[in-house]
């Protein structure tokens, strides 16, 4: 298990990650950026890859990004 400092909007996104865990960050973010972070989340995860959200960052269109929600604030991708 890795835990390193990201810049969620310059860094590069690691791959092939289980689980990425992102709760109360996204909410300070434009709609804009917070779609590309989604993205980018979604293309570091492997096939049935998790995510997990805060209460204030739940994803409403989910399948347009990827994703599909399984529990509150938790996204698995499609």
């Amino acid at each position: 298990m890795d835990f390193n400092h990201h810049d969620l909007l310059k860094d590069p996104y690691p791959s092939n990650c289980d689980l990425i865990v992102c709760r109360n960050v996204l909410i300070y973010f434009t709609d804009d950026a917070k779609n590309n972070v989604y993205k980018n989340f979604n293309k570091s995860l492997k096939k049935d890859g998790v995510l997990f959200v805060g209460s204030t960052e739940q994803i409403i269109q989910a399948n347009q990004l990827g994703y599909r929600s399984t529990h509150s604030f938790f996204y698995k991708k499609i």
